[in-house]
């Protein structure tokens, strides 16, 4: 490889594979050499209202080899790596809880009520509390009463 020298006529090349990029981060200039970096394809994610189906979701990626690791399944579909271990998480729940929950319809108005913070408050808990807790979560009546822990 021979070294160009960079002018008008050659602009970003210094030698045949790799390129020179100049610019300013924060009032701080900078002068990069290397090759460009190609974006990662994305995988198509399916959004789901409910969050027990959305860990599903994220755990048939993993499972099905589409995605080698969660780090790598969140550069895949550009979602944070903390968000898709939360919901991954949601996975140890009781499974009577988790039968209920996928049960329920998107039309459902209840479906809006189980979002991953909600349910990441009784995960810790005893099967029988668990479920007493997401029954009181289901049966709110008032949207601040959802979000408020039962005692």
């Amino acid at each position: 490889m021979v070294a160009r020298t960079l002018d008008s006529t050659n602009s970003g090349v210094v030698w045949d594979k790799f390129h020179i990029y100049q610019g300013h981060r924060v009032n701080t200039p900078y002068i990069q050499i290397g090759t460009k970096r190609k974006n990662p394809p994305r995988l198509k994610l399916e959004k789901h209202p409910n969050a027990i189906k959305q860990a599903l979701h994220y755990r048939e990626l993993l499972e099905s080899g589409q995605a080698d690791s969660q780090g790598k399944l969140s550069r895949l579909c550009g979602t944070p790596r903390t968000t898709i271990s939360a919901y991954l998480r949601l996975l140890g729940l009781d499974e009577e809880i988790r039968a209920e929950a996928l049960n329920l319809s998107v039309e459902d108005e209840r479906v809006a009520r189980l979002t991953e913070p909600r349910l990441r408050h009784i995960l810790g808990l005893q099967p029988a509390e668990q479920l007493r807790q997401f029954r009181a979560l289901l049966d709110a009546t008032e949207p601040h009463d959802a979000s408020r822990r039962v005692r």
